[in-house]
């Protein structure tokens, strides 16, 4: 932990630090698939309106690996984003959506969907590599009709920098704007550095931030982040300077910070644990919109 930068007050802050670091906690996901788990956490319950996220990968892309069975949803969107492999999503909407590297899944659950997820293993098929992370919605969005939008990697802003490259998945990077629809100010970034590499990066101040590194390694500051750690960055300043001594991977994400009340249970965002103990009963019920055939 590096808390030099924590003890200068925001307004004397040019540059965004790192307050904390932790290990993604290794987490069963379904069957033997096993994720590498960076939010929520004891220490840390979200990041903006970024309430889960999950490193799934490499892993064999075998039959079984990371396929996910119909579950549902509310209060919240999900992001599926792929480095390597394939999956197919269904919805009880009727989509039916290959998801390959480089393109973004963005679903938004509202007031219920329900989807399964199955990973390509075909013979010959890719190792899966991949992070998927929920956004909660706004209180006044969450019981919106559920939808969907499928954004291909051409579709997504990529912004190249000497020895990086930075693709803007949701939010802004400078004039760089995602066409993804975001019901909150975002920020959400792919960062690939390569080894040497130093890439200074425009962020919004008011923005709660935090880095999760994917592959690699990257430094900000004095504070080095190595694979599968999230990185909490402190709040106040308008530049994120990134460096990597053997190159790397590292996702940022973050947002306007979200009021409570925001609870988040099982699958859902709500507003208390009672509604989310009514929403699962009405699952076990069967009250859910059914997964299309």
């Amino acid at each position: 932990m590096d808390s030099s930068s924590a003890s200068r007050p925001a307004s004397a802050r040019t540059e965004r630090g790192v307050v904390a670091v932790w290990p993604a906690k290794p987490t069963e996901l379904v069957g033997d698939s096993r994720v590498l788990r960076a939010l929520p956490r004891v220490e840390l319950r979200r990041v903006g309106p970024f309430v889960f996220c999950d490193h799934f990968g490499p892993s064999p892309a075998v039959p079984g690996t990371m396929s996910v069975p119909p579950h549902p949803h509310i209060g919240l969107q999900t992001v599926t984003y792929l480095f390597s492999g394939a999956i197919r999503h269904r919805d009880s909407l009727g989509t039916v959506q290959d998801i390959q590297p480089g393109d973004i899944n963005w679903m938004t659950a509202g007031r219920g969907i329900v989807h399964a997820e199955d990973v390509d293993s075909s013979p010959g098929a890719p190792p899966l590599h991949g992070i998927q992370t929920w956004v909660a919605l706004p209180r006044e969005q969450r019981q919106l009709p559920p939808a969907f939008e499928h954004i291909p990697s051409a579709r997504l802003p990529c912004v190249e920098h000497d020895g990086a490259r930075v693709r803007v998945l949701a939010g802004r990077l400078g004039e760089a704007r995602s066409p993804v629809p975001a019901f909150h100010p975002l920020t959400y970034l792919d960062v690939e550095l390569e080894p040497g590499a130093t890439l200074s990066l425009p962020v919004e101040p008011t923005h709660a931030l935090a880095l999760y590194v994917a592959d690699g390694d990257v430094s900000i500051g004095g504070t080095t982040v190595e694979r599968g750690l999230l990185a909490h960055l402190d709040e106040g300043a308008s530049t994120l300077t990134l460096h990597s001594v053997r190159g790397g991977r590292v996702m940022v994400l973050g947002g306007e910070p979200l009021p409570d009340p925001l609870v988040i249970w099982w699958n859902f965002v709500v507003d208390s644990v009672a509604e989310g103990r009514a929403r699962f009963a009405d699952w076990e019920a069967g009250r859910f919109p059914p997964l299309a055939p």
